[in-house]
């Protein structure tokens, strides 16, 4: 007999997958198309009979990532609808057992991605730790991040998706065998960047229990008034001043043409994000957490891979050639002019202390790592410490063997151990061949995550004692094949960006 569930909406039948019971496709807010485009999400309206949850929904809107990054790192293109606020579950079985729910929320830059991706394929995780895994669509790019109040549009639509999904899991996931009370959401790259998000945004108050904020964390909110021109665009583009209606009945492929214009085909240009925009989301997200207003005592696993960047130079085009001069050029962005060689200077000396590469691409990836990955996520562990003592903070060393090796540990590449996806066919260049020492890897990340959504606290027998977070000693657990806690590292390189006045932060996604 196929699974079935009663929902307080209607009952939803799944299938199962080697022991494993799923349900795909399956909606937690009315398909936000029509005159709901861009407001935020209505609740879904109840069914009878048996709906079907055996079949994936369409991905949110979205153009393919260019070249050869989208392939590498698993994010390929799919069926696209307007019509995609649905989420899927994967549960050892739709019993009172009360199980630790994991809620992920998927990276991509907020224009890309889905919460159907082969490397976050739920099985292997829930099986393996017991545990209730939900993954979910939000709305992307201009169709959930488009600050235009003439629409009725604040810019947030993303956001307050991922929160109706979370408050969709509190009510309804005991039916699935998952314990409403013990909900962990995790993400990636722009998936973590929302998660801290959602600590500091009252709407989201009290949707989730702990947070896993991976490669993605605080950086400065999108501004009213950036994100107001690049909204006029779209209106003035449309004829959206004359008659705002008219946006709604605007071809999806039309908005979407022309969001790729705007940001170059790539994640630069237009940025899609959260927006300070006074209503759903304040001017200030790390005051709030830092205060504890929503996430006092809600403990927090925060980290990083030890190369993010890396994935991001390595197929453009003459990076390797990148000049002194370039190296100056660039690093004015993070760290202003005036100090531009003093923190060029700063990252020379640290790593040829520490024998890594003084090559100009090598400080400059490392800088790039450290401006949109490591210090942002510094700053949110330091954050949350203020009031509450559970935060651990993690960095993933084990590197990639695609390009030659020459992406090190970078961007993305910790997901499909986490997942346990790691040998999925589209993952092997990416991870590597099969073999017992990566099969050991995945088994320690697995257990780490599972051991934070059980209890908290990400201490387990794989690892070595692992101390929380704090400003006096700065730990930090190095995950490969062998772990380590390590003490303040990069000191030199934290303390000079300590040094500088706050400075809004690129942003990208994977």
């Amino acid at each position: 007999m196929p699974p079935i569930v009663t929902t307080s909406l209607g009952k939803l039948q799944g299938d199962t997958d080697n022991d494993c019971v799923v349900f795909r496709g399956v909606p937690f807010a009315q398909p936000p198309v029509g005159s709901l485009r861009w407001r935020p999400p209505e609740p879904v309206e109840p069914w009878s009979g048996i709906r079907d949850a055996t079949t994936f929904s369409a991905s949110a809107m979205q153009r393919q990532l260019p070249g050869d990054v989208g392939d590498l790192i698993g994010i390929p293109a799919q069926t696209q609808s307007e019509d995609c606020l649905y989420l899927n579950i994967w549960t050892p079985a739709c019993d009172d057992r009360r199980r630790p729910v994991m809620v992920w929320i998927h990276g991509g830059g907020n224009t890309v991605g889905s919460g159907t991706q082969p490397r976050i394929d739920g099985r292997r995780l829930a099986m393996t730790g017991d545990v209730v895994v939900v993954t979910l669509n939000y709305r992307l790019g201009v169709f959930g991040w488009l600050h235009a109040p003439i629409l009725g549009a604040y810019g947030n639509e993303g956001l307050l998706d991922q929160t109706a999904a979370l408050f969709w899991v509190r009510r309804e996931i005991a039916a699935f065998g998952g314990d409403p009370q013990n909900v962990t959401v995790f993400g990636q790259s722009a998936g973590g960047f929302d998660i801290a998000h959602l600590m500091a945004m009252p709407a989201a108050t009290g949707a989730f229990d702990k947070a896993i904020p991976m490669s993605g964390s605080l950086i400065e909110t999108i501004t009213k008034v950036d994100a107001r021109a690049v909204a006029e665009k779209f209106l003035l583009r449309f004829g959206g001043w004359d008659d705002p209606e008219r946006m709604r009945a605007v071809g999806a492929d039309d908005l979407l043409d022309y969001q790729v214009e705007l940001s170059g085909g790539g994640l630069g240009g237009a940025r899609f994000g959260p927006v300070a925009d006074g209503y759903a989301l304040g001017l200030d997200a790390e005051a709030r957490i830092g205060a504890g207003i929503q996430t006092n005592g809600m403990p927090m696993l925060i980290g990083h891979t030890k190369d993010e960047f890396n994935l991001f130079t390595v197929t453009r085009a003459g990076a390797e050639n990148m000049s002194e001069n370039d190296l100056l050029a660039a690093a004015t962005a993070p760290f202003g002019g005036m100090r531009a060689a003093e923190g060029v200077d700063c990252y020379q000396r640290a790593r040829d202390a520490r024998a890594e590469p003084t090559d100009n691409l090598a400080v400059w990836n490392a800088i790039m790592t450290d401006s949109m990955f490591r210090i942002p996520a510094i700053r949110t562990a330091e954050a949350q410490a203020r009031h509450t003592p559970d935060v651990w903070s993690y960095r993933f060393d084990y590197p990639s063997p695609a390009y030659d090796g020459r992406l090190g540990s970078c961007h993305s590449l910790d997901i499909p151990f986490i997942w346990g996806t790691y040998e999925a066919e589209n993952m092997k260049r990416f991870c590597g061949d099969a073999s017992p020492e990566l099969e050991a890897l995945s088994e320690t990340m697995m257990q780490t995550y599972l051991a934070f959504a059980r209890t908290g606290n990400p201490n387990n027998a794989r690892l070595p004692e692992w101390p929380v977070y704090d400003v006096a000693d700065r730990a930090v657990m190095t995950l490969n094949h062998d772990c380590e806690v390590v003490q303040s590292p990069g000191e030199e390189e934290r303390a000079f960006w300590a040094s500088l006045a706050p400075r809004e932060l690129a942003r990208v996604g994977g």
